[in-house]
Parts: structure tokens; C-alpha cells; sequence
């Protein structure tokens, strides 16, 4: 008996000593983003059976308050102007290092969920996908691309524009 009220004092020190030193990050109130990766995935789009390029963007957030994502009631929101909290604009390349925007429609207002749904205000961080498609058609051409991203939270903060590597998907011009 001695030796388990020893061993739950013990136990109960450890765990006062342990939770006492976290120490929440000190992030922006501003999203802060960073390119992490790109990766691409051919698919077949299930019901025309036509084969597709899937691009999955990958970027790291940062977010002082956690109110990163929208819900689907409010994404109707006339604060939401012309794009969304996601923002994903393609570069094809022309010649050299030039770089000429291509306006994708499946691109025009997009969306994330809410990422912290217990509606607490505090600090997170961690990685947002979006997957933009590519069909391949008769008068799709290879051509190398690149995004730049940015994202905005619910307090209509807009975070900084991050640019993606370069990769060659079917483009339809």
C-alpha cells in the first residue's frame, strides 16, 4: 500500500511538473504561410472515365488566433469578394523565365473548412492540400506551370504569397 501512494504522488508530481511548462507559441494574428511541397497523381475521373493530372499542393500554415477556414453556411459572405480563403493562381511559362497567368474557372473562389472547430482562440500550425485538376484532351498541351498561394482567416487577414516549384500538366488553350 505504501509503495502505490508513493508511486500516485509520484505519478501526480510528474504530470503538475509537466503540464505547467507548455508554453503556447506566439504566432501572428496574420496567417503565415510557406510552400512545402507539390505532387502529381494521374487520374481517372470516375464518371467520363477521362484521364486527368491531379496536382496536390502542400503549404504550411501559422495562425496567432486559429480562426483559419470558413464554414459552409458563411462562405456566401459578400466580404468574400472575388476569391475565397484560398487563393490559387496559375503561371504558365512562355518563354525563358516569364510566367503568364492562366485563369482556371475551378480555380475562381475556393474554400478550406474550419480548421480549429472548438472555436477557442489560441495558436495553430500545420499543413493545408488543395488538389487542382488537369484533363488531358485533343487540345490539352503540355506546358510547365507554377501557383502562388496565399490563404485569408475569418478576420478577413490576409496572409503573404507563397510561389510553388514548376511542374508540366496538360493545359487547354
Amino acid at each position: 500500500m505504501k509503495g502505490f501512494i508513493r508511486f500516485s504522488f509520484t505519478l501526480l508530481l510528474f504530470a503538475v511538473s509537466t503540464t505547467g511548462c507548455f508554453t503556447p507559441p506566439d504566432y501572428s494574428l496574420v496567417p503565415e504561410i510557406v510552400f512545402n511541397s507539390m505532387t502529381k497523381f494521374e487520374v481517372i475521373e470516375p464518371f467520363s472515365k477521362a484521364k486527368q493530372d491531379s496536382v496536390v499542393v502542400t503549404i504550411d500554415f501559422k495562425d496567432g488566433d486559429g480562426d483559419l477556414g470558413e464554414s459552409t453556411a458563411n462562405r456566401s459572405n459578400s466580404r468574400y469578394d472575388t476569391w475565397g480563403n484560398y487563393e490559387l493562381r496559375t503561371f504558365r511559362k512562355v518563354t525563358g523565365n516569364q510566367y503568364q497567368e492562366v485563369i482556371l474557372a475551378a480555380n475562381s473562389k475556393l474554400f478550406f473548412p474550419v480548421l480549429k472547430p472548438d472555436g477557442k482562440k489560441g495558436p495553430i500550425e500545420g499543413k493545408l492540400d488543395y488538389a487542382v485538376y488537369f484533363p488531358y484532351s485533343r487540345n490539352a498541351k503540355l506546358t510547365t506551370v507554377k501557383f502562388q498561394i496565399k490563404v485569408r482567416d475569418r478576420a478577413f487577414n490576409v496572409s503573404n504569397v507563397v510561389e510553388s516549384d514548376t511542374m508540366s500538366v496538360p493545359i487547354l488553350f
